[in-house]
C-alpha cells in the first residue's frame, strides 16, 4: 500500500504527459496483454458506437475502448495530471470489446495521409545500386567494324574511362574492362558516343534504379562520308 502511494506521489510530481494503460491483443490475434503508453503517442480518438470509442496511435495501431466518445475525450485530453497522472483503461479494453472494430478515419488526418511531394522538388529516388546491363555497338580500333556488345557496369573499370574528341567518327568513349574481352578481342572497348553524354545517360539510369540500358542507337554505325547505298540487283528468276 505504501509503495502504491509512493508511486502515485512520484508520478504526480514528475508527470509531463498522461500515462495510459490498456489491454492490447498480440499481433497474431491471440491473447490480450496489458500495455502502457503516453498520451503523446495518440494520433486521435474516434467514436465506434455510442458506447464504444477507439484510440488510434500514431503508428496506426487501434485500441477499442468500452466508453462513450465524449467521456474518453475528457479523460484523455482534459485530465488533471496533478490529480490523475495515470488513466487505467484495462477494464474497458481487451476481451470486453473484442468484437469491436475501430474504423480507419478519413484522409484528413495527418497520420493516415502519405506526405505530398513538395512542388519544385524532384521525385524521391530509391537508394539502390543494382548492376546495370548495357547494350552498345563497339567499334574496332582504327576500323569501321562494329559489333553489338553487352556489358555489365560492374565489369567496367570506371577509373580508366576516357573520352576523345578526335575519334575515327568524331567523339568517342573508351571503356576499359575489368575482366574478359570485347567483341574484337580487346580489353578496352570503344563506343562512338561523347563521354559526357554517355555518363549523363548512365547516371540517370542508375538514379532510376534500372536493370538495363539500351545505347545501341547512340553507338551504332554511321557513315561519316554519307556514301550512297549500293544498287540493289533484281533477283534472278527461273
Amino acid at each position: 500500500m505504501a509503495e502504491g502511494f509512493k508511486l502515485h506521489k512520484r508520478l504526480t510530481a514528475e508527470a509531463e504527459d498522461l500515462i495510459i494503460r490498456a489491454n492490447v491483443q498480440d499481433a497474431d490475434g491471440g491473447a490480450f496483454r496489458a500495455a502502457t503508453f503516453e498520451k503523446s503517442r495518440i494520433d486521435y480518438i474516434t467514436e465506434v458506437t455510442p458506447e464504444i470509442s477507439g484510440i488510434v496511435l500514431k503508428t496506426g495501431a487501434r485500441i477499442a475502448v468500452a466508453m462513450p466518445h465524449a467521456e474518453l475525450e475528457k479523460k484523455i485530453y482534459f485530465a488533471d495530471l496533478s490529480e490523475q497522472p495515470v488513466l487505467d483503461l484495462r477494464e474497458r479494453t481487451g476481451a470486453i470489446v473484442k468484437e469491436a472494430s475501430v474504423p480507419a478515419a478519413s484522409r484528413d488526418f495527418a497520420a493516415a495521409v502519405e506526405p505530398e511531394q513538395p512542388k519544385g522538388f524532384p521525385e524521391k529516388k530509391p537508394f539502390v545500386d543494382k548492376p546495370l546491363k548495357m547494350a552498345v555497338f563497339v567499334r574496332q580500333a582504327s576500323q569501321q567494324n562494329f559489333q553489338m556488345f553487352f556489358v555489365m557496369d560492374t565489369n567496367i573499370d570506371w577509373s580508366g574511362v576516357t573520352g576523345d574528341d578526335n575519334g575515327l567518327n568524331g567523339k568517342m568513349t573508351k571503356l576499359p574492362l575489368r575482366y574478359g574481352k570485347g567483341p574484337f578481342g580487346e580489353t578496352e572497348v570503344i563506343i562512338d558516343m561523347p563521354r559526357p553524354a554517355f555518363m549523363e545517360i548512365y547516371n540517370k539510369a542508375k538514379l532510376d534504379g534500372l536493370d538495363e540500358l539500351d545505347l545501341r542507337d547512340w553507338t551504332r554505325r554511321r557513315d561519316p562520308d554519307k556514301n550512297k547505298p549500293p544498287p540493289r540487283r533484281a533477283p534472278e528468276l527461273g
